[in-house]
């Protein structure tokens, strides 16, 4: 996403002249409250564009005050100095997709992650609603004079960055629904201010998506289609999800979104998978001829493109089609012998061969013990084809398992012909336990 773009230990909080418990002047806002709310409801001063702006300043104020000297990668450290001593401090807190440091206030929860503040939520309100009050009185200004623009606008961009650091927040913490509401009014309010940010239509879709609001998500992510906001293909991936629902949707729409995408977009590996899930699902009867040959086409206009092809060789990976994944996969790597990703894919596909040969082999009967050999060295063949592919695979980066257990598993199996395999059996091996000690 534009704007939010898939723990450590607590850290000792410095001594400062900090007050031992986070200050707001609760009980002064409200009064300002009441105050400015009784001018919005007296007759001879709701008709004044400054009683609006007042109203408007005095509800911003509230909303931001339990937050007031927060912001985004503050030191844990100097938590204390700005907005006074935790009431508590919790480790390891999972939120979202990460893991926090909490720390409580009397207004706010604050996380922290590496060190410094990623987030934080207002648990206790002055006044609910505020900032939506705070909007609305703003807009009655603009709207009962026109010299009330200028400064109305003002506390409107205030509000439209209090909605997008609110959307943030709750978008890191996992909250997706109440993130979406964020990103709607800020759409909404830079609409209004005139400069209108065409990422959001598609923020707030995703996160209608991560909630499960698939019906929800689907009027924003048209909306971001029709501003030609479409993420590098994503958001394809992610109209396909609204309309698949789980395999219960519209399969026809479905599988327009899907097309679409990748007729624009073939190097985006989420289309990809999801196209190959889609065309291989229980029941399906689709052709997935038709998904091969506008990648194919792709390739024939961008033959040196590595993505490319890297993309056909995991929609043939996962359709099966081992023969044509490893002639894919073998232009990748011919076309980028550094990318250890599709160096490790190439050998995995012929580890995937290999045993679906091995499965055959099983199920076969022999009239010799000659013929059994042959046809075990046939299949051997298969596997021996995949070492010089993992092992670059390992070069490229000796710390990755999954390359370390493939290399582990074959380097075994053909060690019983070939006593250089065993000694790189025992050599893989020793790494294999030490990594796995650690």
């Amino acid at each position: 996403m534009k704007r939010i773009l898939m723990m450590v230990a607590a850290v000792m909080l410095v001594a400062a002249p900090a007050a031992n418990a986070q200050k707001v002047n609760a009980e002064g806002l409200k009064a300002k409250v009441a105050k400015a709310d009784a001018d919005a409801a007296n007759a001879k001063k709701n008709v004044k564009s400054a009683t609006w702006l007042n109203r408007g300043q005095v509800y911003l104020d509230v909303a931001e005050a339990p937050e007031a000297g927060l912001y985004i990668g503050m030191p844990m450290n100097m938590l204390e100095a700005s907005i006074g001593k935790a009431m508590s401090v919790q480790e390891c807190v999972k939120k979202g997709y990460g893991e926090f440091t909490e720390l409580q206030y009397p207004y706010v929860i604050v996380y922290v992650e590496n060190g410094a503040v990623a987030s934080w939520q207002v648990t206790n309100p002055i006044v609910e609603g505020a900032a939506a009050k705070a909007v609305e009185s703003f807009q009655k200004a603009k709207e009962m004079d026109a010299k009330a623009v200028a400064k109305a606008n003002e506390g409107l961009t205030k509000l439209k960055d209090y909605y997008l650091q609110e959307a943030d927040n709750m978008y890191k913490l996992g909250s997706y629904k109440a993130a979406g509401e964020g990103y709607t009014v800020a759409e909404k309010l830079l609409e209004n201010l005139g400069t209108p940010d065409q990422s959001l239509a598609f923020n707030i879709g995703y996160c209608y998506v991560l909630d499960g609001d698939f019906d929800g998500a689907l009027t924003f992510l048209e909306k971001s289609k029709a501003n030609n906001y479409e993420a590098d293909g994503t958001l394809y991936y992610l109209l396909f999800h609204c309309y698949f629902k789980n395999n219960t949707g519209d399969m026809v729409k479905s599988k327009e979104a899907l097309l679409e995408g990748v007729s624009k977009y073939p190097q985006n590996n989420n289309l990809i998978e999801s196209m190959t899930m889609f065309y291989s699902r229980e029941g399906s009867t689709e052709d997935p001829e038709e998904v091969f040959g506008l990648i194919k086409a792709a390739i024939d206009a961008d033959p040196t493109n590595v993505d490319l092809w890297a993309g056909l060789g995991n929609v043939y990976l996962k359709s099966e089609r081992w023969d044509d994944a490893i002639e894919t996969y073998t232009k990748a790597v011919e076309l980028q012998p550094e990318s250890e990703i599709n160096q490790l894919r190439l050998g995995y596909t012929y580890c995937l061969k290999g045993d679906a040969a091995q499965d055959e082999l099983t199920k076969q009967t022999f009239t010799s013990y000659e013929e059994s050999n042959k046809a075990q060295a046939a299949v051997n063949e298969i596997y021996a084809a995949s070492v010089p592919s993992l092992e670059k695979a390992y070069e490229l980066n000796g710390k990755n398992m999954t390359t370390i257990e493939l290399l582990k598993s074959i380097y075994y199996r053909l060690s019983y012909d070939d006593e250089s395999m065993k000694a790189k059996y025992d050599q893989i091996n020793a790494v294999y336990k030490e990594m796995t000690q650690q």
